[in-house]
């Protein structure tokens, strides 16, 4: 898939001929001699395949990595490989601002074009198993998806609520992607952070801010933490451990 050049050195390239026929590969390099980004979506002839997997299981020197190993020694053979062009939705999500932005383009389908709701194209998932979401008198739920096992009794915008995640009285969230079973507890505020399962927000605690000219960055907290009551979580900050209540900025 074309990238912006700007960003193609994040990116595992093929360089390919006016056929499309790949000549080069580059993992992430600095200077790209192409903006044509690996899916990572690959199909092979099997007996071809299985005969550069075993070779490359036997070499005691090999990363065992189609990018780095695979791919370069079907190009030593002058193999035949061809670059086939993708032009719906794809993303990588290598960076924590990049995972961000593919869950809150699932609110937006019309100009993302990733839409969970397709009835032509449906992707599948796990059912949790739970009751359905609640949206209590009080709460407000504004282009956000809730899933199974949700209770709203706060304010969620422009929000991905996985199952389970309780939001009490008085909570407000916003452009935020909470995973299942955590709680926001009463006049928390979460927003343009991505928290993981199983934390507990403290009451009036927060994580997280939205994007200034300044400061853009998205907060994360790690699974199964705790964070205080009144505990202040930045916009650039990496919370793998519990955070302890009180006014000081992490």
């Amino acid at each position: 898939m074309e990238v912006p050049w700007e960003e193609a050195s994040r990116f595992g390239l093929m360089v390919a001929d006016k056929d499309d026929r790949v000549t080069e590969f580059q993992e992430k390099p600095k200077n790209p001699k192409s903006n044509l980004a690996s899916m990572g979506i690959y199909i092979f002839n099997w007996d071809i395949l299985k005969k550069y997997l075993e070779e490359d299981e036997a070499d005691p020197n090999s990363e065992n990595d189609f990018g780095n190993n695979i791919i370069p020694n079907l190009l030593r053979d002058n193999r035949r490989m061809y670059a086939y062009h993708f032009n719906g939705y794809w993303k990588d999500v290598g960076t924590i601002a990049s995972l961000w932005e593919a869950n809150m383009e699932i609110l937006d389908p019309e100009h993302s074009g990733i839409n969970l709701f397709d009835e032509d194209w449906k992707i599948y998932s796990r059912n949790s198993g739970m009751t359905g979401h609640k949206v209590s008198a009080g709460g407000v739920v504004e282009n956000a998806m809730i899933t199974d096992g949700c209770r709203i009794k706060g304010s969620v915008k422009h929000s991905i609520l996985f199952a389970g995640v309780k939001v009490e009285k008085g909570a407000v969230v916003e452009d935020a992607v909470v995973m299942g079973g955590t709680v926001i507890k009463a006049g928390a505020t979460v927003k343009h952070c991505i928290v993981a399962e199983n934390v507990t927000i403290g009451e009036n605690a927060v994580v997280g801010a939205m994007p200034t000219e300044s400061e853009n960055g998205v907060a994360t907290v790690g699974a199964d933490v705790s964070i205080g009551d009144n505990a202040k979580v930045g916009p650039n900050a990496m919370v793998r451990n519990n955070v302890e209540g009180g006014g000081e900025e992490w």
